[in-house]
C-alpha cells in the first residue's frame, strides 16, 4: 500500500507564539494549518471509488480552458478566461501509465520510491480550498471545473461544491477524493477540473521537480489525460503570450493514461512540451505558475477520481 507521511517525531517543538508544545506524530505545520515536507513513498496501486451519478443537470458556459478564474465554487463549471486550447500533445509525446524506461517513459511512483513532498490537497477537509501550503511559500487555491459553451454538453457535479466525494472503499486512509465526468458533448476544446495555487496570481513552485497524485477512472471513462501546468508564459492573464494573435493557452503538459484501479503518477517538470500551436517557450516558468489542470480532448466522456496531489523535490 502506498501512503503519504508527515516526517515527524514525538519531540517538543516551538511553534506560533513562541509556545511549546507536545508533538506526537504532528508537526508545527499541521497543527497550525500550513503544510510542511511529506514522503511519498511508492508501492502498488489500490482499489476504491465508485461510479458517478450521471443527472441532467447542465454545466455553466466557459469562454476558456486551463486558465478559468473561478468564483465562489458554488454551482455549475466555473466561467473561465480562457487557457485550454486545441493542441493535443508535443512532439514525440506518449501517453504513459507505467512500463517502458526512464523518467518520462514511466509516469508513476515506484514501489520503494521515496520522494520529498510538499502536499498540495489531500481532499480529506471535503471543502474546495487547497492546503495552505509552508510557512514561507503560502499557498491559496480553490478546486473547479472548466469545460467549453457547448450546448451539449454535461458536467458531473452540476454543482462545484459536490466535487469532492467519498472514497468507498477508501483507499488506505483516503476517505475523500475529487469525483468529476462529463458526457461526450464538449466539442470544441473539452473539459476540465483544476486549481489555482496562489490566489488566481502567479507565485514561486521552483524548488519543486515535479507533481504526484492518486487517479483512477471509472469503466466508462475515456483514459487518456493531459495534465496541464499553468504558468504565466502561456496564460492569458500573464502578460507574455501575445493574445492577440491566439499565442496563448500553449500550455507545457504531459498526458497519462489511467486505469480502473487507483495508480499513483509523477509527472516530472522536465518531460513537459508544449502543443505547438501557440507561442514557444524553453521551459515551464515554474517561479511563475499559476496552477494545474486535468483535461480530456473534445468529445470524450470521462468520469474520474484524483486524490493526493503533492509537489515533489
Amino acid at each position: 500500500m502506498t501512503s503519504m507521511k508527515t516526517k515527524t517525531m514525538l519531540a517538543f517543538a516551538w511553534c506560533a507564539g513562541e509556545c511549546a508544545i507536545a508533538v506526537l506524530g504532528l508537526g508545527c505545520a499541521q497543527i497550525f494549518g500550513f503544510d510542511k515536507d511529506y514522503q511519498i513513498e511508492g508501492g502498488a496501486s489500490e482499489g476504491g471509488g465508485g461510479s458517478a451519478t450521471q443527472g441532467s443537470g447542465g454545466a455553466t458556459a466557459s469562454s476558456g480552458g486551463g486558465g478559468a478564474t473561478t468564483g465562489s465554487g458554488t454551482g455549475g463549471a466555473t466561467t473561465g478566461s480562457g487557457g485550454g486550447g486545441s493542441g493535443d500533445g508535443g512532439a514525440g509525446e506518449t501517453a504513459t501509465g507505467g512500463g517502458g524506461a526512464g523518467p518520462c517513459e514511466v509516469l508513476e511512483v515506484m514501489p520503494g520510491e521515496l520522494l520529498d513532498g510538499s502536499m498540495i490537497d489531500d481532499m480529506e477537509d471535503g471543502d474546495l480550498s487547497i492546503l495552505p501550503g509552508e510557512k514561507e511559500n503560502p499557498r491559496a487555491g480553490i478546486w473547479f471545473m472548466d469545460n467549453d459553451p457547448s450546448p451539449e454538453g454535461i458536467r458531473e457535479p452540476d454543482n462545484e461544491a459536490d466535487l469532492m466525494s467519498t472514497v468507498d472503499p477508501p483507499r488506505g486512509d483516503s476517505h475523500v477524493a475529487v469525483h468529476t465526468g462529463a458526457n461526450d458533448g464538449f466539442r470544441e476544446y473539452g473539459a476540465s477540473v483544476a486549481f489555482f495555487l496562489y490566489n488566481d496570481g502567479f507565485g514561486d513552485a521552483s524548488e519543486y521537480r515535479g507533481i504526484t497524485f492518486w487517479a483512477r477512472a471509472e469503466e466508462s471513462s475515456a483514459r487518456r489525460m493531459k495534465v496541464m501546468f499553468i504558468d504565466r508564459q502561456t496564460r492569458d492573464t500573464g502578460g507574455i503570450c501575445d493574445v492577440e494573435a491566439d499565442g496563448c493557452y500553449d500550455h507545457f503538459h504531459r498526458h497519462v493514461l489511467l486505469a480502473d484501479d487507483w495508480k499513483h503518477f509523477k509527472i516530472p517538470v522536465e518531460c513537459l512540451k508544449q502543443g505547438g500551436f501557440g507561442d514557444q517557450f524553453e521551459a515551464p516558468a515554474m517561479d511563475q505558475l499559476w496552477g494545474f489542470y486535468f483535461s480530456f480532448d473534445a468529445g470524450q466522456a470521462f468520469d474520474i477520481w484524483i486524490d493526493d496531489v503533492a509537489f515533489y523535490r
